[in-house]
């Protein structure tokens, strides 16, 4: 039980704080003044039971409601349904999955978005919170919004979940988030680990770095005139490096749909079997009356890669629990044709 003069130092950083976070670890409660400086309250070791009844406590005060944080807000806070004027309150209850409600809310503003990036510090969920942040464009170009970046940069070596790499290679890559340097770094590392590719191709489609020196090709239709610019060989050698290494499978899921979005086509629909997609293309090809120009299989070939999409292979994969390279192997006659079109595509 709280003691009564815990009691009143806690009342009292209740008053003084715009924000209060929780520190499970160091059995620590911090509040944030007006002032922006940190005030602390410490509990002895092994006093765990007393953190329970600060956050009863903190929720009873801020909030008006008993047992912790409201059952139903915890249901709302991946959705973005928390009202604009609970915003503040939330962030002095000490409970991290208020401080995620915040930073997921629709009425989020950038009056409390420090409050919220300083009450994420030190949280089992401060990376997740920070990729909540920088999907919104405000963010993009708030002060934080670069602090955020270095920390979830910092963060990445310690992250194995392969979505999460994914999306905060997306996310740091933003304009303005990180420099030139980081960003060679995280294409280099990409080559060993290609989550981090696949961050760069969704995000960056059109503004690939160059390490290779790749060159356009020569180009008589229009039909490939993206495909063999500088850019567009850039992303399909990419895309082709990233199918070879392929063992994880929400990147062969984002990849495909990469390929599919950049190179569709108005004649072109996305389908779930390899043959349909190969006998498309021939069907389109001949409509567009090509079938006889000098460069009539790169365009057929640029036909197949528009329909691609994860559903030629999400089916494959789920009923069979396919992981690492058995990917590879059970998906071989779907891959194989997708791989052969970026080899041509790429090949002057």
């Amino acid at each position: 039980m709280l003691s009564a003069e815990e009691k009143l130092k806690l009342n009292v950083l209740i008053a003084t704080s715009e924000a209060i976070r929780i520190d499970v670890y160091k059995l620590v409660v911090v509040g944030l003044t007006h002032a922006k400086k940190e005030q602390s309250m410490a509990f002895e070791q092994n006093s765990d039971g007393k953190i329970l009844e600060v956050q009863k406590l903190l929720t009873e005060k801020i909030l008006g409601s008993m047992g912790g944080y409201p059952a139903y807000l915890k249901r709302w806070s991946r959705l973005g349904q928390v009202a604009s004027s609970n915003l503040k309150s939330l962030l002095k209850i000490g409970d991290v999955e208020a401080v995620i409600a915040v930073a997921n809310s629709q009425h989020l503003a950038a009056e409390v978005l420090d409050l919220v990036w300083w009450s994420a510090t030190n949280t089992d969920e401060q990376a997740q919170i920070g990729r909540f942040l920088l999907a919104r464009d405000f963010v993009i170009k708030h002060p934080v919004g670069k602090q955020i970046a270095a920390y979830l940069l910092e963060f990445l070596p310690f992250t194995d979940d392969t979505q999460a790499l994914i999306n905060t290679t997306n996310l740091v890559l933003q304009t303005g988030l990180i420099d030139q340097a980081a960003r060679d770094k995280l294409w280099q590392q990409g080559l060993r680990k290609t989550a981090f590719l696949v961050g760069f191709i969704e995000r960056l489609t059109d503004n690939l770095p160059n390490f290779d020196k790749v060159k356009a090709l020569k180009n008589n239709t229009k039909e490939l005139e993206f495909i063999s610019s500088e850019q567009g060989q850039i992303l399909l050698k990419t895309i082709a490096h990233i199918l070879k290494k392929i063992n994880q499978e929400y990147v062969l899921y984002r990849t495909l749909e990469v390929l599919g979005k950049r190179l569709s086509h108005p004649l072109i629909a996305p389908l779930n079997q390899i043959e349909d997609l190969q006998n498309q293309a021939k069907l389109v090809l001949e409509k567009l009356g090509l079938e006889d120009n000098i460069s009539a299989e790169k365009v057929q070939a640029r036909l197949l890669l528009a329909g691609v999409s994860e559903g030629l292979v999400v089916g494959t994969i789920s009923a069979h629990s396919l992981a690492g390279s058995a990917i590879r192997k059970k998906l071989a006659d779907v891959l194989s044709p997708i791989q052969a079109a970026l080899k041509l595509l790429t090949t002057a």
